[in-house]
């Protein structure tokens, strides 16, 4: 039996001298990828002296690799300009104009058999408002043209009125009816006294979707609606909401919009006035995710805070690097490019100071962070996997004695 265990003890010593060649070695057997560069030469030289990212190509896709310094944030930064509020579109508040659907109030003044039929002594029903108080409030009962509380503008952009007949008001403001009235009527009534006003808005809309309270139609009034106006008519965005990548869709065409700027950088450019049929979008910030993997102490898949998310509070909220087995020289932002070309910006934290770099360094929806492991940790994952096997053969051996 002696024999044996020292054979088995000799395979148990083979099997961590061979796990440790393969580690110190660079075999694929050591866990967790590894870009391969050292901190110093991420980038390379071309002729005029500039320094250029260096390339790796694997899979077909075009790894492009930047050292994280000064100079790349300032150059990030200056490429992330602001939409230009000139791309927006523009309404000119003007008044309003009526529209089939909506209710005209017409009252002429001491001659009550003109107005609404029953309008002069008002109709009213006792409405019960709690448990001790009541109020008049008109018969809400409706029939084509006429309505308790006005004229009900037809499909065809008229309403009947008596003594002149139909008359056309579609497309005109209330100023403009009431001098039409009053031209017309002035045959059959000595100096009418007319007064023209909208009991009801109920032709023109405006639409608020996505991740706000309550979304749903919003009537546009005599008031010009704005975004924020239309925001807050639907209740307010929620918690989960993306303000810098709200939307408008205007016949069919999609602006972007980017209210976080309006709400908490006072960018009034962003709050434009709105039109019938206008569509808001607040989309959900929920796919705005970042990732954060390797040699931090959670590794996380979290969704990004409202406003500007820098790449030290990500470590940050991952726990941080892991003081054992992290090598924070090689920590590593992936992001998406063009085409098939992944941009890859390395940031060498092995100094603290540089972390305050990475403050400044804005992550995008959908980057992943991945921090390397040191090259001694891949050695000892390689035993940690090789000892429980050869372990267990040495004391089963052992077990027989």
């Amino acid at each position: 039996m002696r024999g044996s265990d020292q054979f088995i003890a000799g395979l148990f010593q083979k099997g961590i001298a061979w796990a440790a060649t393969l580690a110190l070695g660079g075999c694929v057997l050591a866990p967790g990828p590894y870009m391969g560069v050292a901190p110093r030469e991420d980038t390379t030289t071309q002729a005029d002296g500039q320094s250029a990212p260096a390339e790796i190509v694997q899979n077909g896709i075009t790894f492009r690799l930047h050292a994280l310094n000064g100079e790349m944030i300032a150059q990030l930064s200056a490429a992330a300009t602001p939409l230009a509020p000139a791309a927006l579109p523009r309404v000119v508040p003007s008044a309003y104009r009526v529209r089939s659907g909506d209710v005209l109030r017409v009252i002429v003044w001491d001659h009550p058999e003109l107005n609404n039929p029953g309008f002069s002594a008002l109709t009213t029903s006792i409405v019960s408002v709690g448990a001790t108080q009541s109020t008049g409030m008109p018969a809400a009962t409706s029939g084509g043209n006429l309505d308790p509380n006005g004229r009900v503008v037809q499909n065809d952009g008229t309403i009947y009125y008596p003594y002149i007949g139909r008359v056309k008001v579609a497309g005109s403001t209330v100023e403009q009816i009431r001098q039409d009235i009053f031209k017309r009527l002035d045959k059959a009534v000595s100096n009418p006294q007319v007064d023209v006003s909208i009991a009801s808005y109920r032709s023109q809309k405006i639409y608020v979707s996505g991740a706000v309270h309550t979304p749903g139609t919003i009537s546009l009034t005599d008031i010009p609606e704005s975004v924020s106006d239309a925001i807050s008519g639907a209740g307010g965005y929620s918690q989960g909401a993306d303000l810098s990548a709200a939307t408008l869709n205007r016949s069919g065409k999609v602006y972007p919009l980017d209210l976080y700027a309006f709400f908490y950088d006072g960018d009034v450019s962003q709050n434009i006035m709105l039109e019938d049929g206008d569509v808001i979008n607040l989309p959900e910030r929920r796919l705005k995710k970042v990732f954060v993997l390797g040699e931090v102490n959670k590794p996380v898949s979290q969704i990004m805070p409202v406003g500007p998310f820098s790449l030290s509070e990500a470590l940050s909220d991952a726990g941080g690097l892991n003081g054992i087995s992290a090598n924070a020289s090689q920590v590593y932002v992936f992001r998406q490019g063009p085409g098939h070309t992944v941009d890859v910006f390395h940031l060498d934290a092995a100094s603290p100071g540089m972390l305050v770099l990475g403050d400044r360094f804005e992550l995008q929806p959908r980057d992943v962070v991945f921090v390397d492991a040191a090259h001694v940790t891949r050695f000892y994952r390689v035993v940690s996997q090789i000892l429980p096997f050869a372990s267990s053969l040495y004391l089963g051996t052992a077990a027989f004695k």
